[in-house]
């Protein structure tokens, strides 16, 4: 690991120790000030540790691109702009943007060989199963949002499944990075949606912002390894 990756890596922990921080106090002034170094930073550090780029790179790094316009939009959602911008919308769809370049570079990583559920279909039921739960809950809360969050949740579902995928193509520990980092990320979305459309949840932020935290870091690392090989 090179120098300039682990300085990035250190601001990423530093920031993520932050926001939780704000999180709890809470404090809009520090979460302002954290959020947004959160996925720049590991953007960097992904873009600082993989030179020359390669077709995989990139997509992972458009992932996270995308995924640090969705949290810088996410977060003007409760300013007063906010009243006038639909920030909830365009942040959603910024994320939906990140997890298909997840699925494309997880699905061109892999290229033609044969993942764990290709091998094993009946694997995505719990993925469908969970899916359909999550709608179900939400359904009757969503209004207008209906179409737009049933496809994101389909959309991130899809995310997690490609990931695991990968079993017995990628060597253990980094496929657990990668498998768990997509589950935390499924739930970081769920609790959002299920505090926003459904039943307000204790200390939201904070479990929101710690699963969505853990999802991006082992991402990051599980891919890290998968640029390796």
């Amino acid at each position: 690991m090179q120098t300039r990756e682990k300085t990035l890596l250190i601001v990423f922990a530093v920031a993520a120790l932050g926001n939780l921080m704000a999180t709890v106090l809470p404090s809009a002034e520090l979460n302002y000030l954290t959020k947004p170094l959160l996925l720049l930073s590991l953007l960097i550090a992904w873009q600082s540790a993989n030179q020359p780029a390669n077709a995989f790179s990139r997509l992972i790094a458009g992932a996270f691109l995308f995924s640090w316009f969705g949290d810088l939009l996410l977060m003007l959602v409760s300013s007063t702009l906010g009243q006038q911008v639909p920030f909830f919308i365009l942040g959603l769809g910024s994320f939906l943007v990140a997890h298909l370049f997840f699925i494309r570079a997880f699905w061109h990583w892999k290229g033609t060989r044969r993942g764990l559920i290709q091998q094993n279909p009946w694997l995505l039921l719990p993925f469908f199963l969970f899916w359909a739960l999550l709608v179900y809950i939400l359904w009757p809360g969503l209004g207008d949002l209906r179409i737009p969050v049933l496809a994101y949740s389909l959309v991130i579902i899809v995310m997690t499944a490609s990931a695991h995928n990968l079993g017995k193509l990628l060597l253990t520990p980094y496929y657990g990075y990668l498998s768990l980092g997509t589950i935390l990320f499924v739930f970081s979305d769920s609790l959002i949606a299920i505090n926003k459309f459904s039943t307000p949840l204790p200390l939201a932020s904070f479990w929101i912002m710690a699963t969505y935290i853990g999802a991006q870091y082992l991402i990051y690392c599980g891919a890290r390894k998968m640029n390796d090989e």
